[in-house]
């Protein structure tokens, strides 16, 4: 069989990755949101085994790669990796797979992040026709772990803090926690400059008197960002918009880079070209942003 480079760009659109030793392929396997079932994990560590060379890798977009599987029997995994309920991850100006932490059970998750990955991944996953591709992060709180701030857009979960003053005996331990230093305690009572508070929630979770309490939560937004040799981070764009909302900001994103976008250029060039503002204007309208 003969490989030239339009059937090595279709296999690896279509989740078989050329490796540099001839006839070999790693087969990657789309895990939304990185999780797989115990029984899904022992079929695909099988398929290693039958197909492979007994050993899987972890993508940084939390998808499973096969290495070595001889170019013959890229089908037959692909048909296996379907019976189990999985499906191939590919490559191409397309979506890909969404990166999302563990917000939904982390102590310092603000928002349901494994339920908006799998929201966002059934509506809009691997929607076609980009000029180049288009990857989706989400991030339980401003730890971001899963770094939203570097993928074309972002979103990153938040909570605005409010004092019930009549609570609060000015013990200290929110301002003690506070890594912003949006905290001090004045005349007895914890004081929050809104111009440094980043929305972390952490004032809530050591309160010992339930005195601050959330006012209102939601994520901000970051697009633009991208990894690679020329690596940029995401602009800011808007703080504390309604999770509800996500799907609408993705559909606008979208249609601007289809729209704007020049063949081979990412998101990041697209705003800069057309500009930020013009950008924001699309998007943003009718959005409720801070």
């Amino acid at each position: 069989m003969i490989f030239n480079d339009d059937l090595v760009k279709a296999l690896k659109d279509g989740g078989f990755i050329k490796q540099k030793q001839k006839d070999y392929y790693s087969i990657r396997i789309r895990v939304v949101a990185g999780n797989i079932t115990a029984e899904q994990m022992r079929k695909v560590s099988e398929l290693a085994e039958k197909y492979g060379r007994g050993y899987v890798t972890f993508t940084v977009r939390l998808g499973i790669e096969i290495p070595w599987v001889h170019y013959t029997k890229l089908q037959e995994v692909k048909e296996e990796v379907e019976r189990i309920g999985l499906a191939m991850a590919g490559c191409g100006p397309r979506v890909r797979p969404i990166v999302a932490c563990k917000g939904t059970v982390c102590p310092y998750g603000l928002i349901d992040t494994q339920g908006l990955a799998k929201k966002l991944d059934d509506e809009f996953f691997p929607t076609p026709g980009f000029p180049h591709k288009f990857k989706m992060g989400i991030s339980g709180c401003p730890n971001n772990c899963t770094k939203p701030q570097f993928n074309d857009i972002g979103f990153q979960g938040q909570v605005e803090p409010e004092l019930n003053e009549d609570l609060c005996t000015g013990c200290g331990l929110c301002a003690d926690v506070c890594e912003a230093k949006a905290i001090s305690i004045k005349d007895g009572l914890a004081v929050r400059d809104d111009d440094k508070c980043i929305y972390c929630g952490s004032c809530i979770r050591v309160c010992p008197m339930d005195a601050w309490k959330k006012k209102r939560s939601g994520v901000a937004v970051f697009v633009g960002g991208k990894f690679g040799k020329k690596y940029n981070f995401g602009y800011h764009i808007a703080d504390l918009v309604d999770v509800e909302k996500i799907p609408n900001i993705i559909e606008k994103t979208m249609n601007f880079y289809k729209s704007n976008g020049i063949s081979k250029e990412r998101l990041y060039d697209t705003i800069n070209r057309v500009g930020l503002e013009n950008f924001k204007k699309e998007v943003l309208e009718n959005e409720d942003e801070k």
